[in-house]
């Protein structure tokens, strides 16, 4: 016999005699993505628009972060960030990384303070977001701003 949890959290089907469990997406809540541990979760997908201009459809919090920063004027950039950055090569001390697309060294953040990070950008510019992601328990979130 074979027991599953939380059945109800997956999509089934049977191809040629296998049966298939497929993680539920679920949709979250601005409230309810700020308490989730991104750590070692995967990015399925994600597009962010400035209207109908893609910003970025990167699969890597930091690079979807960075293409944001990029659409951004360097001043407006440095009101709003919660990052430490410098307008210097630091030459990776203290944990700043050079960015040659941002002429700015920039220290970063682990996975759920850089979409933290990413959300305020999006508020800062008026962008949107649809992404999907894969918690480290398998189990798959989405997430919106329109």
């Amino acid at each position: 016999m074979i027991r599953i949890p939380n059945i109800e959290t997956y999509t089934q089907e049977i191809i040629n005699g296998v049966m298939i469990l497929t993680p539920k997406e679920m949709n979250i809540t601005e409230e309810e993505i700020y308490k989730t541990n991104l750590a070692h979760s995967t990015i399925l997908d994600c597009v962010v628009k400035n209207g109908n201009n893609v910003i970025t459809n990167n699969t890597k919090y930091i690079s979807i972060l960075r293409d944001i920063w990029i659409s951004m004027p360097t001043q407006k950039i440095l009101q709003t960030t919660a990052f430490n950055m410098k307008l210097t090569n630091e030459n990776n001390a203290n944990g700043y990384i050079w960015c040659s697309k941002l002429n700015m060294s920039i220290q970063y953040k682990d996975a759920t303070n850089t979409f933290i990070e990413i959300i305020n950008m999006l508020k800062v510019n008026n962008y949107t977001i649809v992404i999907r992601i894969k918690l480290q328990s398998n189990k798959i979130i989405r997430f919106v701003i329109e």
